[in-house]
């Protein structure tokens, strides 16, 4: 650990929400692990309706004299607003600006909105993403960045499964983008193979109302659906369960994959953004064609019927979840807010 780390006053600045995932997790996490450091952190939320967000500036303003470097967490769309944000006020204050992309949409959201890329090449001392996958994307664009991994939580346990059994959990909010409909057809067709299964979904959103129609219309059993949990609440659903299904149009490196691995399910996800990065399809964990919930219903019986080629697969994915804990991760950081990146 580089000592002079624990003297940076850092301004962790993003939309933020207690005890849910994604960015504010991220926050979360990190927030935490520099605070047992040592190290003078603070989370400044920039989630509010449009109309308030005009008074952040002031108040970012004069909480900001106070730090010495801005962190900033953001991704497309109303998501950017932070990096906004952070890079006028750091450039007024003079501060130093290091800026977190999170989010898989970035191709098409800077295809669209090119100009925004000058934020961050005029003031921003570094970007950094938390995949492979967004790397190519910024590069693409003539932003370089550098690879920083989002934190998963370290005491999350390893569980040990005898036999892998076909009870499957969906962890991922419930809005179109991630397509929990298409988990629910290919349960559906499990089901008919394998009628012991059972489908636990977390998560909360617009669509729970459309997706509980589905399963009451195609007269699916054993699916319950549990709505929103914290972060901390979750481990329990993932020992319970033993094949993790994710099934995105579009996403970054969902920090759930990670959770996933770490507590020794499976994972099934489908193929997309940066997802491949992580997933290393049938070594250690099942990929599938986005939207195909055919196959993703194949892969769903396979797992359970071939045992020992599944229990490697855990074993291979359990040993890359090491690499996204605080432990491996946190030099890098502390190199960047150094300056010696």
């Amino acid at each position: 650990m580089v000592l002079c780390n624990r003297m940076k006053k850092i301004l962790l600045i993003g939309n933020y929400k207690a005890g849910v995932g994604g960015i504010s997790g991220q926050m979360e996490l990190l927030h935490k692990h520099l605070i047992s450091c040592g190290i003078e952190c603070r989370i400044f939320n920039t989630s509010c309706n449009v109309i308030r967000r005009i008074f952040l500036f002031p108040k970012l303003i004069f909480t900001g004299r106070h730090y010495d470097i801005f962190h900033v967490h953001g991704c497309s769309y109303w998501g950017f607003f932070p990096i906004v944000l952070a890079s006028i006020i750091s450039k007024i204050l003079r501060k130093r600006l290091i800026i977190t992309y999170h989010g898989g949409d970035a191709q098409r959201f800077f295809g669209r909105f090119k100009f925004l890329i000058r934020y961050f090449n005029s003031h921003c001392e570094q970007v950094t993403v938390p995949s492979g996958f967004l790397k190519d994307v910024f590069a693409s664009f003539g932003i370089s960045c550098k690879v920083l991994p989002n934190i998963i939580e370290n005491t999350l346990p390893f569980k040990e499964r005898n036999t892998i059994e076909p009870k499957y959990i969906s962890m991922r909010s419930l809005y179109p983008l991630y397509n929990i409909s298409c988990i629910i057809r290919a349960f559906g067709i499990v089901q008919k193979s394998l009628p012991e299964a059972r489908l636990t979904i977390l998560g909360d959103g617009p669509e729970r109302e459309n997706l509980e129609r589905l399963v009451s219309s195609q007269n699916i059993p054993n699916i319950t659906f549990i709505g929103r949990v914290d972060n901390k609440d979750i481990y329990p659903y993932l020992e319970k369960n033993d094949i993790f299904l994710s099934a995105p149009l579009i996403d970054n490196m969902p920090v759930s994959i990670i959770e996933a691995f770490s507590a020794g399910l499976l994972v099934i996800s489908s193929n997309v953004g940066g997802i491949p990065y992580v997933v290393e399809n049938r070594e250690t964990g099942y990929l599938f064609d986005s939207n195909d919930y055919m196959s993703l219903a194949k892969l769903m019986i396979e797992a359970v019927e071939n045992q020992e080629f599944t229990r490697n697969m855990i074993q291979a994915a359990l040993v890359e979840a090491h690499r996204y804990r605080w432990e491996n991760i946190k030099n890098d950081l502390f190199k960047i807010y150094d300056g010696k990146n």
